[in-house]
């Protein structure tokens, strides 16, 4: 059970991660504001 779950998390953190480096400088999808780019992402290597 443990392992499932690992991967499970292991998946949905790889996807979340992915999503706030696209999302990264981006307006808001509702034009309310603009995001806050999280610190890890300044700290995070460029592609």
């Amino acid at each position: 059970m443990k392992k499932i779950q690992n991967k499970i998390l292991s998946a949905v953190a790889k996807a979340s991660k992915n999503a706030a480096e696209k999302a990264c400088g981006a307006i808001s999808v509702w034009g309310c504001y603009q995001p806050k780019e999280p610190a890890m992402l300044k700290k995070s290597p460029k592609k």
